[in-house]
């Protein structure tokens, strides 16, 4: 998703996301072309609605949680959205930019054409998630949590995986030679398909007990 994509003149401008999100409900609407700029809130807590062709620009949004909102069309940019719960969100064509993310609950989500450019995702859980087209480009997630997940065509660039946990979560053809992938929680049976480098393989052949002198 770009920002070619939504035209920002066409946009609804506002600062706060609680009371929109209050008149969505109240009125069992969606929300649509709103600019949601310079916003602070916590303990946001909704769930059933939709985000469509929107935009949250320098927004901070702590410890909130979305169940099962759906974010079409949508950037998120510059913003802070550390400890929220996502769980069974959906996210189509959505870019998050330069945004924090630290420790978010993205558990049983859906993500297809989903851009994470140059964001700080550690200790996030995307454990049970379907990723479809899906990229990673210049982000920490260290210490992340990708278990049991689904990823098809998803590709990390540039990326900090140092320490993240991917149990039953099949890699094969996944490109990993960019990255940091230091201490990756792994099985064994998981490692079919990868492309790493050579130190990198050094790495990854201690999970299979191998000593390489």
């Amino acid at each position: 998703m770009e920002d070619s994509q939504i035209n920002l003149l066409d946009l609804i401008a506002c600062n706060s996301l609680e009371n929109i999100i209050y008149d969505a409900q109240t009125n069992e609407i969606d929300i649509h072309n709103y600019l949601f700029k310079g916003c602070y809130e916590a303990h946001i807590d909704t769930a059933n609605i939709e985000f469509n062709k929107c935009k949250f620009l320098d927004s901070i949004c702590l410890n909130a949680r979305f169940n099962r909102v759906a974010f079409t069309d949508t950037i998120f940019e510059g913003c802070d959205f550390s400890n929220t719960d996502f769980s069974e969100c959906t996210f189509i064509r959505v870019t998050f930019r330069n945004c924090k993310l630290v420790g978010c609950n993205f558990t049983r989500t859906y993500m297809h054409n989903a851009n994470f450019d140059n964001c700080n995702i550690s200790y996030s859980n995307m454990s049970l998630t379907n990723l479809k087209e899906t990229n990673f480009v210049n982000c920490k997630l260290s210490n992340s949590s990708i278990q049991e997940a689904v990823l098809k065509n998803v590709f990390f660039q540039y990326s900090n995986l140092i320490g993240a946990q991917l149990f039953r979560t099949s890699l094969s053809g996944i490109d990993f030679r960019t990255c940091d992938i230091t201490g990756l929680v792994i099985a064994p049976q998981d490692l079919q398909g990868m492309i790493v480098d050579e130190y990198q393989a050094i790495e990854l052949s201690k999970l299979l007990g191998i000593v390489v002198k």
